[in-house]
């Protein structure tokens, strides 16, 4: 494939973009922890890849890429052991009709409201009791811990949520129910017990007082609608499949993909099922048991970089397995603090790529903004191609 941009090219565009908004359309849905811009992929997809190519980002996350894939007239595949972050992906990737969005979610507000206004009217003191709790529960398995639920959330917060996911439950097509769903966990932490301030999750000790959990999660849903009407608009023809699935295993066909595009973890640097353990809960997942599965997880053992690099070079071998020969792989990668010291990430990942069979030829380099998070000061993009 001929180059849509050459190296000098890509050496003069704007990798910092200081100054571009980073939460367009569907970006904006819900928080995650350590992702990339999506001026990232807006940069590296129309450079090695055509309209109509298959692109893939085998730690999808939470679907930066694939809708800058759709944006851009490709067909987009996003892979991930998190259930989370497929959620969130697909719901961000998928256009939705506006209108049949907006009917649902008229429906879905009266039902909520005219029980929260019964709810809001109850004494307060049969807000902690047990037996209310659980008679609010209509799927319990699909509801967390009560346990849980008293030390993170509020009695009156825990009622109203428990209410707003009981409707949602109820919503017959998938699709809009995911939507929800979304705009559902996005507020979690906000309308928690957790101390502001923190990457990671502590409760604080004194909790101020959390009320209109509804009006947060209407506010939310009516920006969410918003976002997707502008979206559809620009992506009426989008082709997406997301799935759980592992990067080290993947379901797919050698030579199926003509370019992929994915940002993997940063050995331990982010503790997704820790950071996202509000939101597994309330789905109904265990955030151990994600731990145990991800790359870079369970943290605290002492193999947890050794565990790292065999996975990634796994992850790797698939890579090159399911792409087409003489296509483009490109890799987004951080150098994080770990136990004391800076693991060269970039440097590892060229030298794992090369030995599964890539060819390296670039790598490029953007540090001049403000991190969030951790120590890290610059980002990697590693420029890979299959002989």
């Amino acid at each position: 494939m001929t180059l849509r941009l050459s190296f000098e090219d890509l050496d003069r565009l704007d990798w910092e973009c200081e100054k571009e908004d980073t939460r367009y359309l569907t970006h904006d849905f819900h928080p995650y922890s350590s992702k990339y811009i999506p001026q990232i992929p807006r940069n590296l997809i129309p450079a090695f890849s055509q309209e109509g190519d298959t692109i893939l980002d085998c730690f999808v996350g939470s679907g930066t890429t694939l809708v800058e894939t759709e944006l851009l007239g490709r067909v987009g595949i996003g892979i991930d052991i998190n259930p989370l972050a497929c959620l969130i992906s697909k719901v961000k990737s998928k256009p939705l009709d506006p209108h049949l969005l907006q009917r649902e979610t008229s429906r879905l507000f009266e039902g909520i409201e005219a029980e929260i206004s019964l709810i809001r009217g109850i004494p307060k003191i049969t807000l902690y009791s047990e037996e209310v709790l659980r008679r609010l529960d209509a799927s319990q398995d699909s509801q967390p811990n009560m346990e849980r639920i008293k030390v993170w959330f509020q009695p009156n917060v825990t009622r109203e949520l428990l209410t707003i996911k009981r409707h949602i439950d109820g919503i017959q097509s998938l699709d809009l129910r995911d939507f929800f769903l979304v705009g559902f966990s996005s507020i979690l932490r906000s309308v928690s017990n957790a101390a502001s301030g923190f990457g990671n999750l502590m409760v604080a000790k004194s909790p101020p007082p959390k009320n209109r959990v509804f009006e947060k999660f209407k506010s939310k849903v009516e920006d969410m609608i918003q976002r997707m009407s502008d979206f559809q608009k620009q992506a009426s023809d989008a082709r997406t499949e997301v799935a759980v699935g592992d990067s080290r295993r993947l379901a797919l066909n050698d030579e199926s993909i003509d370019m992929i595009c994915t940002h993997p973890p940063y050995i331990a640097a982010v503790p997704y099922a820790e950071y996202q353990k509000l939101s597994l809960w309330w789905l109904g997942f265990e955030p151990h048991k994600l731990d145990s599965a991800l790359i870079g997880g369970q943290r605290s053992r002492d193999d947890t970089v050794e565990r790292f690099y065999r996975d990634m070079s796994l992850s790797f071998r698939e890579m090159y397995r399911v792409l087409v020969s003489g296509r483009y792989c490109c890799v987004v990668i951080g150098n994080p603090l770990y136990r004391g010291r800076i693991w060269r990430l970039d440097e590892e990942m060229r030298k794992i790529g090369e030995d599964v069979g890539f060819r390296f030829l670039k790598q490029i380099t953007r540090g001049k903004y403000k991190m969030t998070m951790g120590k890290m000061k610059a980002e990697h993009i590693l420029i890979f191609r299959k002989s």
